[in-house]
């Protein structure tokens, strides 16, 4: 069966995870969700879509909510989600109760949903964490890419969710980037311009310079390849993570 993953992600897991199940499934073609346009439906009885991308407070990350939206998709079509986040499914399920809900909105029926931890990179709040670290939770997401791959394969509907309500995080969400600066060894590469999903950064006199429609993704902060993007006081000494699977270059393609 062909499979279409759409995904969001700032620092590379949910990317990863994407390609790596499209690799377990097979003829599977995956798309960035900040870039993904379509103006006619999409998907049929024979057909999975998936949706792969980040926990945020346990929320659907306001770019895939809004993506969800604007898109057509055939009602008959196999629908599963799958959630990365930085702790068990449990903690995360708010995002996948948000998925289920802004699917039957759209008179559509979320088949599959399951969660995979994930390093945790949210470095505006804590530390991530150290690169051994890391690795050894990727090798077990490895191991369950695998696992979630059978079960969609079989076409059994489960979805791994509790009652949790999903918080709202999108209150002036896109004002948060204000407190985002660059430092004085910043080289001017560039390269926080070209991660950015939603285009909300542009390079002025080699300086990056955020314009206000933030998804607070953390890409630019944690691809920084000199550290010298900071969060205020919060990030100053803490490590920036990024999955070491994935290349700058194949984001929102």
């Amino acid at each position: 069966m062909k499979t279409t993953i759409f995904y969001f992600s700032g620092t590379g897991n949910s990317l990863y995870v994407a390609k790596s199940i499209a690799k377990a499934l097979g003829d599977c073609s995956v798309n960035s969700i900040a870039t993904f346009k379509s103006d006619s439906q999409i998907g049929s009885a024979d057909e999975r879509i998936g949706f792969i991308y980040p926990s945020y407070y346990g929320n659907l990350p306001r770019i895939v909510r809004k993506f969800i939206e604007g898109l057509d998709i055939n009602p008959e079509t196999w629908l599963f989600g799958i959630v990365t986040m930085g702790a068990p499914m449990g903690l995360g399920s708010g995002a996948a109760v948000a998925l289920d809900k802004a699917l039957a909105e759209k008179g559509l029926t979320l088949r599959y949903c399951n969660g995979i931890t994930m390093p945790r990179n949210y470095v505006l709040k804590y530390n991530p964490l150290s690169p051994e670290s890391a690795a050894k939770h990727n090798a077990k997401a490895d191991k369950r890419v695998i696992r979630i791959a059978k079960e969609i394969k079989s076409g059994k509907a489960v979805i791994h969710k509790s009652s949790m309500t999903a918080n709202n995080l999108y209150e002036n969400i896109d004002s948060l980037d204000e407190s985002f600066f660059v430092e004085d060894h910043c080289i001017g590469c560039g390269q926080c311009e070209r991660i950015c999903p939603v285009q909300n950064i542009k390079l002025i006199n080699s300086r990056p310079e955020w314009q206000h429609r933030c998804e607070h993704c953390v890409a630019c902060i944690s691809w920084c390849p000199e550290k010298a993007i900071q969060y205020g006081d919060i990030t100053k000494g803490r490590r920036r993570y990024h999955n070491t699977g994935v290349e700058v270059s194949e984001f929102n393609g």
